[in-house]
């Protein structure tokens, strides 16, 4: 009885050093899931897709954060990442931004397409644990399609998306405008 009490309380100490959940869920890094499988989900012609990864600079930092008027999300401070998709013949055919916001109750992972012409052509919710659906709805997120990468700064809700504000939808809102500007500063500005 001794053992497994020492055992019991040595295995406790252990996992006390280990980072909480909270601390595991303050990092808001979003991996597209299946890109294989989900590619042609916005860009039906795709076949394949090449990963994009950019350093983002203090000043190109700054700038964002100016733009969003908040800081970025830990682990969204030090890359940006994107997706360019592919027909099968090699030809560019848009981007895949997949992003993650804070939640009420963890991260929302979406994933949206832009065209070649910086307008968004699908959006689609990954992952959510919110209780909260109304921004899983079809009407919500179709509103997005049609958005130009010019849209970014002004997209709000009440003004040009029709929406309960909730935090999904919120989250949802600012994250897209947060990957659209970001996208804008990193990967049209070379």
């Amino acid at each position: 009885m001794y053992r497994l009490f020492k055992s019991t309380i040595l295995l406790l100490a252990l996992f006390s050093l280990l980072p909480g959940p909270c601390q595991a869920q303050e990092v808001y890094i979003c991996v597209w899931t299946n890109p294989e499988r989900t590619m042609t989900r916005i860009f039906p012609q795709a076949r394949d897709y090449r990963t994009v990864t950019k350093k983002i600079s203090p000043q190109a930092l700054k700038t964002i954060e100016d733009r969003i008027q908040s800081k970025l999300l830990p682990g969204q401070r030090e890359t940006y990442q994107y997706y360019e998709m592919l027909d099968d013949r090699g030809n560019h055919l848009g981007y895949i931004l997949a992003a993650s916001q804070k939640g009420e109750y963890g991260a929302i992972e979406f994933v949206f397409g832009i065209g070649l012409d910086f307008t968004i052509k699908g959006i689609y919710i990954q992952r959510a644990r919110e209780r909260d659906t109304e921004f899983k709805k079809p009407e919500f997120l179709e509103q997005f399609i049609g958005k130009n990468i010019k849209d970014a700064d002004t997209m709000e809700i009440g003004k040009d998306i029709t929406a309960k504000n909730t935090i999904g939808t919120a989250a949802v809102v600012s994250g897209v405008k947060k990957e659209l500007i970001a996208f804008e500063e990193l990967a049209t500005r070379e």
